[in-house]
């Protein structure tokens, strides 16, 4: 399997991990007053078991070993990309230590959100190279 190749095939295989890891094993409230200063309010993240503090702490680290990688392959091609890609990056790795707020009350949204972010990632490191 080429190296791209494989990159994608590990995006598509923790885009389902980390869809399980927000749908099953997290959980968001509503943060109390939110609603006056945001509408709709905000949310905060629940409290993690320790099972789903080990799945996030497994789903990080696999995360930033792919993320190393794919930059990696940004570098050699000179992509122009590189400051959208670490920046979609950013917003993958808060929703994963789920240390930000969210603004909406579904876990499908949540993840909706980290999908969008996954996939631009992918099509990224999948622009050809122009010489």
């Amino acid at each position: 399997m080429e190296p791209m190749e494989h990159l994608k095939e590990r995006y598509r295989s923790l885009e389902e991990r980390v869809r399980l890891f927000i749908l099953v094993h997290s959980d968001i409230e509503y943060v109390h007053g939110s609603s006056e200063c945001v509408e709709g309010g905000a949310f905060a993240w629940s409290e993690l078991s320790e099972e789903s503090k080990y799945i996030q702490s497994e789903l990080y680290h696999e995360y930033m070993s792919l993320i190393k990688q794919a930059r990696k392959h940004l570098n050699r091609i000179g992509s122009s990309y590189l400051e959208t890609y670490e920046q979609s990056c950013a917003e993958v790795k808060s929703y994963l230590q789920q240390d930000n707020l969210v603004w909406g009350p579904s876990l499908q949204d949540v993840f909706n959100s980290i999908k969008k972010e996954l996939d631009l990632q992918r099509g990224l490191i999948s622009q050809p190279v122009l010489i």
